[in-house]
C-alpha cells in the first residue's frame, strides 16, 4: 500500500523556542544533568519538547555524554515520565543498558514522527513486552501517550529527597528488577 510509508511529523515543539509556560510546580530544567539511578551522569537535558494540542510535556531532549562508541553530545528523546528530579539540578532516569542509549534514534529539531516516537518506544520496551514478541505492538496513535512512559505525577515536580538521593520513591525497587531484566535479555540478545 502506498500510504504505509508516508511520513507523519508529530506536532512537538521545543519549550525554549514557544510560548508554552511550565505550571506552577514543574521545574524548568534546562542544563540540568541527567543521571540513571546508580548515580553516573549520562547526559544534559538540553530543552523539552511538548505537545501544544494537550499543552503537555512530552520528551526531555537530553544530550548524550560518555556513553561509549556513539559521538559525545548525541542528542536524544527520553520520554517526560522516566526523569524525576531528586536534588537539585539533577534528573535522575532509569539504569538504561548502553546498547539501549546506542539504539535511541538522533534528536533533529522538527523532525520528529511517529516512527521516531515508536522506536524511542521499542528501544525503551517493558521486560514483559520483550519477552512475549519481538517487536512492540502498534497502539493507536490516539492513545500514543496514555503509557506510563509520559506519565508527569512527579516526574518534573520537585520532590523531597531520599537519604541517597537517586533511589528513593516508591518504584525503585521494581524499577531495579525491570533494569535487570531488560538488561538480562539485551546481553542474551547479543550472546545468541
Amino acid at each position: 500500500m502506498m500510504g504505509e510509508n508516508k511520513i507523519i511529523y508529530s506536532n512537538l515543539l521545543e519549550l525554549s523556542t514557544s510560548d508554552y509556560r511550565l505550571t506552577e510546580g514543574e521545574q524548568d530544567i534546562k542544563g540540568w544533568k541527567v543521571r540513571n539511578e546508580s548515580g553516573i551522569t549520562i547526559g544534559e537535558v538540553k530543552d523539552l519538547l511538548f505537545d501544544p494540542e494537550h499543552l503537555a510535556v512530552r520528551y526531555m531532549v537530553v544530550n548524550l555524554e560518555n556513553t561509549g562508541n556513539e559521538p559525545d553530545e548525541k542528542p536524544i528523546l527520553i520520554p517526560i515520565g522516566l526523569g524525576h528530579l531528586h536534588d537539585q539540578e539533577n534528573v535522575v532516569v532509569p539504569d538504561f543498558h548502553t546498547d539501549q542509549l546506542h539504539a535511541m534514534p538522533l534528536y533533529i529539531k522538527g523532525e520528529v514522527t511517529h516512527q521516531t516516537e515508536d522506536t524511542i518506544r521499542d528501544v525503551i520496551g517493558s521486560p514483559a513486552a520483550l519477552r512475549m514478541e519481538e517487536k512492540i505492538t502498534e497502539l493507536d496513535r490516539k492513545l500514543f501517550y496514555d503509557h506510563h512512559h509520559f506519565d508527569r505525577k512527579g516526574s518534573l515536580i520537585k520532590r523531597d529527597n531520599d537519604a541517597d538521593g537517586f533511589s528513593g520513591d516508591a518504584n525503585a525497587a521494581d524499577r531495579g528488577e525491570e533494569r535487570k531484566t531488560i538488561h538480562e535479555l539485551i546481553d542474551q540478545s547479543k550472546s545468541s
